[in-house]
C-alpha cells in the first residue's frame, strides 16, 4: 500500500502518516512550510494551491490512497479571511485531481463544525443527519466534502471531533488540549461554560482506526471521533486533574470567553452540541475508540518520552 499524506507537519497529518508507516505501508508525508522528519515515511514539499505540483508529485509517486489532512485550524482566521476557506477548497479539489490522475482512493479528513448541533441536550450526531454548519470553518469543510462526493474518485470522509495529542513530526508544538494545560500551569484563570458538547479524539487513535477503514476499503462517511461527549468546562476540568493543575482554575464562563482562552481572535458561532456517534467505525472496524481518560494519560507519557514539559510550545 503506498499512502501520500498532506498536512504531515500538523497534528492529525503527522499521526496518520506515522500510523501509516507502521503498517510496513509505502508514505510520502507533504508540508508546506514546516519540514518534518517521520520514522519509516518519506516527505516532500507541496503548494497545494498549484494543482499541476499537486498532480505530478502524485503521478511521480503513484499512490494507492491521498489522505487529505492538511488545513487552517484556527475558527477566527475562516471568519476575518475569507481567503483562507477558498485555499482550503482548492487545496482539496487540487488532490481530488491528482486521485483521480493516478486513480487514487481519496480519504478527506473534514470535522465535527460542520453538524449544525440543534438536537435535545445528551444527542450525538450520526452520520446520516444533514450537515448544517454555523460559521465559516465548517461551510469549508462542507464545501469539501461535497467536492468529494461530486467527484468520479473512491472517496472517504472522517469527521473527528477536537483532537488532541502529540504531533508526531514535531511534539514541540503543542494541541489545544495543551495549549490549556499550559495555561492552568501558569495559574490563569480558565473559563469555560458547561454545555457545548464535543468529543474528544485522540490523535494516534484516530490514525489508528483511519488506517483500519483503508485496509478494508471503506467509503463513505465516518464519525471517527472518541466514545465520550464532554461538555466545555468538564474537558477543561479533565485536562486540569489528568495534569496535575488546581481544577478551581476552571470557572464557569460564557462561550466567548472561551474561545479568547483558546486564543481566538474573533467572535465565532459554534455549534450547540457537536458529540459525535462513532457506531458506524466502530461496527466497520469491531474496535471503540479510546476513552478520553486514557488518550490524555498517554498523551502525557508520549510528553514524558520527548523529555518536554506540557507547557512548551504553544504555537
Amino acid at each position: 500500500m503506498r499512502v501520500l499524506v498532506t498536512g504531515g507537519s500538523g497534528l492529525i497529518g503527522s499521526n496518520v502518516a506515522a500510523a501509516a508507516a507502521q503498517q510496513s505501508w509505502d508514505v510520502l508525508a507533504c508540508f508546506h512550510r514546516r519540514p518534518v522528519e517521520l520514522d519509516g515515511a518519506e516527505t516532500a514539499r507541496l503548494q497545494m494551491a498549484d494543482r499541476k505540483a499537486c498532480v505530478a508529485l502524485a503521478s511521480e509517486w503513484e499512490p494507492d490512497v491521498i489522505v487529505h489532512a492538511a488545513g487552517e485550524s484556527s475558527l477566527s482566521r475562516f471568519e476575518r479571511d475569507p481567503y483562507v476557506g477558498q485555499l482550503e477548497f482548492v487545496g482539496a479539489e487540487h488532490m481530488l485531481a491528482a486521485a483521480r490522475n493516478v486513480r487514487a482512493r481519496f480519504l478527506l479528513v473534514s470535522c465535527d463544525q460542520v453538524y449544525g448541533g440543534r438536537m435535545p441536550a445528551g444527542w450525538r450526531s450520526r452520520e446520516g443527519d444533514l450537515p448544517a454548519p454555523v460559521n465559516a470553518h465548517g461551510r469549508s469543510k462542507l464545501a469539501c466534502e461535497e467536492a468529494a462526493m461530486r467527484s468520479n474518485v473512491a472517496w472517504l470522509i472522517a469527521r473527528p471531533g477536537e483532537v488532541y495529542g502529540v504531533n508526531a513530526a514535531a511534539p514541540e508544538r503543542a494541541c489545544l488540549a495543551l495549549q490549556l494545560v499550559a495555561r492552568l500551569r501558569r495559574h490563569a484563570l480558565l473559563p469555560a461554560p458547561e454545555g457545548g458538547l464535543r468529543s474528544p479524539t485522540y490523535a494516534w487513535d484516530f490514525a489508528e482506526r483511519l488506517c483500519e477503514l483503508i485496509a478494508q476499503g471503506c467509503e463513505g462517511v465516518y464519525n471517527l471521533a472518541g466514545p465520550e461527549a464532554l461538555g466545555r468546562q468538564a474537558w477543561a476540568r479533565l485536562l486540569a486533574r489528568k495534569f496535575d493543575c488546581r481544577s478551581e482554575l476552571v470557572r464557569e464562563g460564557t462561550l466567548q470567553a472561551f474561545l479568547r482562552a483558546c486564543g481566538e481572535r474573533e467572535s465565532v458561532a459554534l455549534p450547540a452540541n457537536a458529540g459525535l456517534c462513532g457506531e458506524k467505525a466502530t461496527a466497520a472496524i469491531g474496535t471503540p475508540a479510546l476513552a478520553p481518560e486514557r488518550g490524555l494519560a498517554l498523551t502525557r507519557a508520549a510528553l514524558t518520552a520527548t523529555r518536554l514539559p506540557v507547557g512548551c510550545d504553544a504555537r
